[in-house]
């Protein structure tokens, strides 16, 4: 493993600890491999070659994850004379 690839995986594992993250040499070619460390729904495996995409996919997976901080809720009340 070159030195640039520990340093990536170093990244990404620091980055998503949720993500048990591990390289894969196959016949000259890379793998990056990040999986779930736990149970439920959404992303729960990615192998790519691309460091970049493999980030880019953890990060969209951790986007959907995070609540996000909205405006007051303005849903009509379906309750009627109820405001």
């Amino acid at each position: 493993m070159t030195t640039t690839n520990e340093t990536t995986l170093t990244a990404l594992r620091a980055e998503f600890p949720e993500f048990r993250i591990w390289l894969e040499q196959l016949s000259g070619h890379n793998r990056f491999i990040a999986r779930r460390q736990r149970p439920g729904t959404g992303l729960h495996t990615v192998v790519t070659s691309d460091p970049a995409e493999l980030r880019a996919a953890l990060a969209l997976s951790a986007a959907a994850r995070t609540p996000h901080q909205s405006s007051p809720d303005t849903t009509p009340s379906l309750t009627p004379g109820m405001p």
